[in-house]
């Protein structure tokens, strides 16, 4: 096995399987995402420092401005023209304190134009660091081997038209997330509810059924029917504390005595209510929602990996566009899609 290097280790999937390290094209690739947020983060640690200075210089000029200000109200801040004839005219030093005004918005500009920088910088530098997180968090979970998915054929289209097929992609992309939302909170059948209602009724009325046993065993003049417990709370207030009092205690569940009751009211009432806001026109059992959602995540992670591949070659070419961080990490390294999603 090649040394160790400290971008090596990162991939290791964990220390008690080593063998387990990324391919050489996913690995490769890994390890330049890293780097890309180690320099991003130099170039943001960079712009902090001339950022803190400019802090120090604004508040320095906002002190003097100050100063000059208060001085001038309390007539402080004077000065002396020589005029003809010997005479000196003294009188508010107004040109002093413009000064000092015209230095502090000067210090002003440039802090905001620093900071502009800086959060730019940090935009950058957080994306890149969510991008590595959220891939390493993926790679640590991922049991056995990996495997290599086939590659994307390059796109053709250079400068503004590969901008273009990006965002297209990307486009995309979300209307296929918003279908798979779409597709998870479906509602079930009306058929499926009122088919777990009647389970449910079911079920309660079984632990509400009287024990008659007693009266055909033993002759018992009795009847039980079987006592839930109840826990019962009270706040009790005392002149000089208060607090909460609890309690137990037993009795038959009377919706649980219905059910047994009377099973078949209960069921129409519930599948009433069950008819009464059911939305059947767009609902999904389970199976065909399972079908819908993995026929969907196919074409996610397609349209992914042709991302993935316009990007590489938008970046190949220096043009301006950033990953995004949710990207699917499997469509990012071009790993099989064989190994599982990443759950967020």
């Amino acid at each position: 096995m090649d040394a160790a290097t400290p971008a090596d280790l990162i991939v290791f999937l964990n220390s008690a399987n080593p063998g387990g390290k990324l391919p050489a094209p996913a690995k490769a690739k890994f390890v330049a995402l890293v780097e890309a947020r180690d320099d991003a983060r130099a170039l943001l640690m960079g712009i902090s420092d001339k950022q803190r200075k400019l802090f120090d210089k604004r508040d320095e000029a906002e002190t003097e401005f100050r100063r000059l200000e208060r001085a001038l109200d309390r007539g402080e801040l004077q000065r002396e023209e020589d005029l003809p004839n010997g005479v000196v005219r003294r009188g508010p030093d107004d040109p002093r304190l413009a000064e000092a005004k015209a230095k502090l918005d000067m210090a002003v500009e440039e802090l905001e134009r620093v900071r502009g920088q800086y959060e730019a910088r940090a935009t950058v530098w957080r994306s890149h660091a969510a991008l590595v997180e959220r891939v390493e968090r993926y790679l640590k979970d991922i049991p056995g081997r990996i495997e290599v998915a086939e590659p994307v054929k390059p796109s053709t289209a250079k400068g503004d038209k590969l901008l273009a097929e990006i965002k297209a992609s990307r486009s995309t992309i979300s209307k296929l997330k918003a279908d798979r939302r779409d597709v998870e909170t479906a509602p079930l059948p009306s058929s499926d509810a009122k088919a777990f209602a009647k389970a449910w009724v079911a079920a309660q009325a079984a632990t509400a059924k009287p024990r008659v046993y007693g009266l055909l065993d033993a002759g018992s003049t009795g009847i039980e029917f079987p006592n839930k417990m109840i826990t019962v709370e009270t706040t009790v207030v005392m002149p000089d504390a208060h607090g909460i009092a609890r309690g137990h205690a037993s009795a038959v569940d009377p919706v649980a005595l219905q059910c047994w009751l009377n099973p078949d009211a209960m069921i129409a009432a519930l599948n009433r209510d069950i008819g009464a806001i059911a939305a059947d026109d767009r609902a999904l059992d389970k199976a065909t929602r399972a079908y819908k959602i993995n026929e969907i995540d196919g074409q996610l992670l397609a349209n992914e990996r042709t991302e993935e591949a316009l990007v590489d070659a938008a970046l190949a070419e220096h043009l301006p566009v950033e990953r995004r961080a949710d990207v699917d990490p499997r469509a990012l390294l071009g790993l099989s899609d064989d190994l599982p999603e990443l759950r967020d």
